[in-house]
């Protein structure tokens, strides 16, 4: 359903990019106000699992800059998950 579920521990980037969109940035912004990202000993992560509405939203939040979430999100294997989709239509 395009939804994708970061789990709790998840480490996120510290800082954001200036070129970060302002919807990513004020989600970034939300989820940190509202507990859902912290930061412990000057390490930034989530509390919880947090489900986002896409790939590319979650990679946005996470790494603090704007992201296409089909290509930055990757398997152990370094298989991206555009591929991974792409096998399962074919």
């Amino acid at each position: 359903d395009g939804k994708l579920v970061v789990k709790a521990n998840s480490q996120v980037v510290p800082e954001t990019v200036v070129s970060i969109s302002s919807g990513f940035k004020s989600l970034r912004e939300a989820l940190i106000e509202k507990g859902v990202i912290t930061t412990q000993n000057g390490v930034m992560n989530f509390s919880q699992d947090y489900t986002f509405d896409s790939p590319s939203s979650a990679a946005a939040v996470i790494m603090g800059r704007n992201a296409n979430g089909r290509t930055e999100w990757r398997t152990e294997a370094g298989v991206t998950l555009k591929e991974i989709q792409e096998t399962e239509v074919e």
